[in-house]
């Protein structure tokens, strides 16, 4: 008597029965999660279409604040009203900046002071960031506040973000400073400081010329000359120039 094949025994030559486990199971996460995903997906779509947007008006935008400042930029009385309407953009501080640069030339150190501080809060790029931050701290010493201008000059001296022409100049100056009051071991101190900044520069040249050739050279180191003001080494343009 034949034998009955096993149940789970296929006849010979029979294909397999084919299980779509996969795609059933990809059916059955979509059915479930099908209008999260759509959520999803359109979230994601709007962020593109808004960035996309977002850009393309900041373009625009810069546009219209370079060609506004363009028809403005040789009519001095416009540009603090220019530089009041776009607080924070780099040619607002270029506005103040050059505004600062005619106050300090007509030797109005207190106006200028506080447009050069407008402009530092707007300016970026490290050489003409350097040249406002500079501007206020030496007119801020013109004006008389001299412990308010060597904080300034320190503070831009140790600053290694800014350009090394502004750090070098700022450290030089307080060589001046010291040499006025009579520190020879500042001298000395400041004009090491200059080189190391910036071994190259006109204000490295000055600061060892100024140790060698300075009274303050032959002084004792606790000799101070009270009442002295600070005078600029250049008197006929804004520092930094």
């Amino acid at each position: 008597m034949s034998q009955l094949p096993p149940a789970n025994h296929s006849p010979e030559g029979a294909a397999p029965v084919y299980e779509p486990a996969f795609e059933t199971a990809v059916h059955a996460f979509w059915a479930r999660n099908r209008q999260g995903i759509l959520i999803v997906c359109a979230a994601a779509l709007l962020a593109i279409v808004g960035r996309e947007a977002w850009q393309a008006y900041a373009a625009s935008r810069e546009q219209d604040v370079q060609a506004e400042y363009a028809k403005i930029a040789d009519q001095t009385a416009r540009l603090a009203a220019f530089a009041g309407a776009h607080p924070g953009h780099a040619l607002a501080g270029v506005a103040w900046l050059r505004l600062a640069d005619e106050k300090f030339t007509a030797g109005d150190y207190k106006t200028a002071a506080t447009q050069y501080q407008k402009a530092s809060g707007s300016l970026r790029h490290e050489v003409l960031l350097g040249r406002a931050r500079l501007g206020a701290a030496i007119s801020q010493l013109n004006g008389g506040d001299q412990a308010a201008g060597e904080a300034a000059l320190k503070a831009i001296g140790a600053d290694a973000a800014l350009a090394k022409g502004a750090r070098a100049e700022a450290t030089y100056h307080l060589t001046s400073l010291a040499a006025a009051a009579g520190k020879a071991d500042e001298v000395k101190k400041l004009a090491d400081e200059v080189s190391k900044i910036d071994a190259s520069s006109p204000w490295a040249q000055r600061a060892t010329l100024l140790l060698t050739s300075s009274p303050a050279a032959a002084k004792p180191a606790a000799t101070t000359d009270a009442g002295l003001t600070f005078k600029p080494t250049v008197t006929d343009k804004p520092p930094g120039k």
